[in-house]
């Protein structure tokens, strides 16, 4: 536990890996590629790192971190500025667009807290090039400063992560085993990476995992595990064809790490989750432990207990405590967010409890329910004309589409 912590605590960077590694024999049945970012300071203050040290042009939204190693609660809001160093030396102020605001929002760090933002450069007037950066952010009664640069990198606009696309990787793919998770029969090799994503995605920074299980055939399983707008997309490329799926949720049954659109283990039991393991071999205690702490922290003052995503992310429904109850979300960086909930007791009165959610190809929910007497029955919810409908009810009379 205490080599969890020292990495959980000091290692807060994404790995990544270059699809064109010179190919070599696989060592093990699975491998994690990943690349390492300098680590946050054991000192004392108040501090902020850009995510990344050099980004290509192309990628003008960038993560960043702030930690608190003082004693002191802090108290700051969504605003920030960024700089770019001059030919003279002087770091100069970019020119923010109109019409550009933040948020009025409140966030408070304690001490010994750790938190992640975005900061953009789309919301200035000057065009990206390469260059020195250094993003300004309030903290309280103080600016904490961050620098970065625009200039050859590998976290691009189409790779942000450093992962060059499943489709674009050659069919006998390897990973570099010095930039990778190597999975051996006596354990797990460099496990702090995997650290390194719980930990960002439980922080809510956008992050992605990549991970490699070599076959007999030497043709490689290959799954990508994207964290980004609050859920996990994951991609599997598997004989040349790839499969996604989104889920809100790492969950564990006290074994395996899971991806899960139940809240914890035992919502997604209750409505019959398609879970999908997070990596292929058994998981150590301690990132068990670290995944169980998590999910008591969500849970606490969260009433959402299964949440599922439309296939191009944009919508949301979930689930709560109150049998007959939805919530509908749509959201989009950049262009808004939205939400409604919905009570089935306001419909027909026969249903009694919602026992699923699914979401059709054409962009409509689906909800499997109980009804009055024992029977069941299907609904369906367009989101964009806000319209309940009756699909099939099963042991009573076929409810009038409206009522």
């Amino acid at each position: 536990m205490k080599k969890l912590l020292l990495g959980l605590l000091l290692l807060l960077a994404l790995t990544a890996c270059d699809g064109q590694s010179t190919p070599e024999p696989p060592e093990s049945e699975g491998v994690m590629c990943v690349l390492t970012e300098p680590v946050p300071p054991d000192r004392d203050g108040l501090h902020i790192f850009v995510e990344r040290e050099v980004y290509a042009p192309s990628l003008t939204t960038f993560t960043y971190f702030i930690y608190n190693h003082t004693d002191e609660t802090v108290e700051f809001g969504e605003d920030y500025r960024i700089q770019r160093l001059a030919d003279d030396g002087a770091w100069v102020d970019l020119t923010p667009r109109e019409n550009w605001g933040f948020t009025r929002i409140g966030l408070i760090l304690k001490p010994g807290g750790e938190m992640s933002g975005t900061c953009t450069l789309d919301r200035y007037e000057e065009m990206p090039e390469p260059g020195s950066y250094r993003l300004v952010k309030p903290l309280g009664d103080r600016e904490a400063e961050a620098l970065f640069a625009l200039g050859d990198s590998p976290y691009t606009v189409e790779t942000p992560y450093g992962f060059g696309p499943l489709e674009d990787l050659p069919e006998d793919y390897r990973a570099a085993s010095a930039d990778c998770v190597v999975f051996l029969k006596n354990g797990m090799k460099n496990p702090e990476n995997l650290e390194a994503f719980l930990h960002k995605s439980r922080l809510g920074a956008p992050c992605q995992l990549r991970t490699v299980r070599y076959r007999g055939d030497g043709t490689p399983i290959i799954t990508d595990v994207i964290y980004e707008n609050g859920h996990f997309l994951r991609r599997e490329r598997r004989d040349g064809a790839i499969m996604e799926q989104r889920f809100s949720y790492l969950v564990t049954d006290g074994q395996d790490l899971y991806l899960s659109n139940g809240a914890d283990w035992a919502s997604g039991e209750k409505y019959r989750d398609s879970r999908a393991p997070l990596i292929p071999v058994e998981v150590p205690a301690e990132l068990i432990n670290a995944v169980e702490s998590a999910t008591a922290d969500r849970l606490e003052g969260n009433f959402t207990r299964c949440l599922v995503w439309s296939r191009d992310g944009a919508w949301s429904a979930g689930l709560t405590d109150t049998p007959t109850e939805f919530s509908v979300s749509w959201q989009k960086p950049g262009e808004g967010n939205w939400g409604e909930v919905h009570d089935l007791r306001n419909w027909d009165g026969l249903e009694t409890a919602i026992t699923g959610l699914s979401w059709r190809e054409d962009g409509t929910l689906l909800l499997n329910c109980e009804t009055a007497g024992g029977g069941s029955g299907t609904l369906c919810f367009d989101p964009e004309a806000k319209r309940l409908t009756t699909v099939e009810l099963c042991g009573l009379p076929l409810a009038e589409d409206g009522q």
